[in-house]
């Protein structure tokens, strides 16, 4: 009986996939991709939030550097630097001059440059608020003996240049880059959407979007996408499209995940029965990258098992890639 019941949600919600979002006119944001074989600047943390007193450790800020290309680079007497004040004074930090020390960045491998009064990388206050440094010896961490950079909380510079002084990259960022719907932006890098993407543009970073640290030195942004999707349509997709949840919200559950272009988002995801009465929400004015992923666990909004059928989910979304708001919808079956 239960089997024959699944096959006939199956049948139901396969003859009422006819909804299809409508075509969406995308603003076209700018994407200029470069062809970048030496490092560059990929991830900026420049208002860490530093409390003192309570109980938990400092973030540092930080500047991560990427490595692009097929070759291992030598990073020996590179700097980075910030912008110039009124009076013309810049400063300059100089974070791989020890010629003992390993200065190699191998291809694919982050680095990360970081004010700390311990020279131990594993005592560092890096690595005490991003625990999940602690012993990765694939990152790189140069520690500039100081207490903080001077970087500023609204606007400045950070400039990577090479032994010679030559630019190798340079951002001249604004607080304005981070995502608008982020409300308090303390304590949240900056990241890029791409790393081949160009430095000087707002378009190529927002805010980093990892809910347990704001921020990934070392890895992977958050807001990452490969070349081939910076422009990407947006979409929506439910798997499994028919699940069975336990009474409890344990068991099976369905992944919900929307893919957007490049940009800053807000979301917006409400989960509706056959009758249209809305019964529960995942997400309601949610910041957010181009990538969002959820998991519905059949349950209702009360607590209480959502009965067998069809429902249909609804994410709406604002964002600086298109003008008004996108609904994209899919349907899911719940077979208990």
């Amino acid at each position: 009986m239960r089997l024959f019941f699944i096959l006939f949600l199956i049948t139901l919600f396969l003859s009422s996939c006819d909804i299809t979002n409508d075509e969406i006119s995308l603003n076209g944001i700018s994407i200029t991709l470069e062809k970048k074989t030496l490092p560059v600047i990929n991830e900026i943390l420049f208002a860490p939030i530093q409390v003192k007193d309570d109980g938990i450790p400092d973030q540092p800020d930080y500047v991560e550097i990427y490595n692009p290309g097929t070759e291992t680079i030598d990073l020996h007497g590179w700097y980075i630097q910030d912008c110039p004040t009124s009076s013309g004074k810049r400063y300059s930090y100089y974070f791989a001059d020890d010629l003992s020390a390993d200065n190699l960045l191998a291809p694919g491998q982050y680095c990360i440059i970081v004010p700390e009064e311990n020279s131990d990388p594993e005592a560092s206050r890096l690595v005490q608020y991003y625990d999940y440094l602690s012993g990765n010896t694939a990152v790189k961490i140069f520690i500039v003996q100081r207490k903080t950079f001077s970087l500023n909380n609204d606007t400045d510079c950070v400039t990577l240049k090479d032994s010679a002084g030559t630019v190798i990259d340079s951002v001249a960022y604004n607080s304005t880059w981070h995502n608008p719907y982020v409300k308090n932006t303390k304590g949240r890098s900056l990241e890029k959407f791409n790393d081949q993407l160009a430095s000087s543009l707002p378009s190529s970073w927002s805010s980093s979007m990892d809910i347990v640290y704001g921020g990934t030195p070392g890895r992977k942004n958050s807001i990452y996408l490969p070349e081939n999707r910076l422009e990407q349509s947006p979409s929506l997709t439910v798997d499994p499209q028919t699940f069975s949840p336990g009474l409890d919200g344990n068991g099976e559950k369905t992944v919900i995940r929307y893919s957007l272009p490049a940009g800053a988002y807000q979301a917006a995801l409400t989960i509706y029965d056959s009758s249209g009465k809305a019964v529960r929400t995942l997400a309601d004015g949610l910041p957010s990258g181009p990538e969002g992923i959820f998991e519905w666990n059949g349950l209702t909004d009360d607590g209480t098992p959502a009965l067998s059928g069809i429902y249909l989910i609804r994410v709406n979304l604002s964002g600086n890639s298109f003008s008004g708001t996108v609904e994209l919808e899919e349907n899911v079956a719940v077979a208990r």
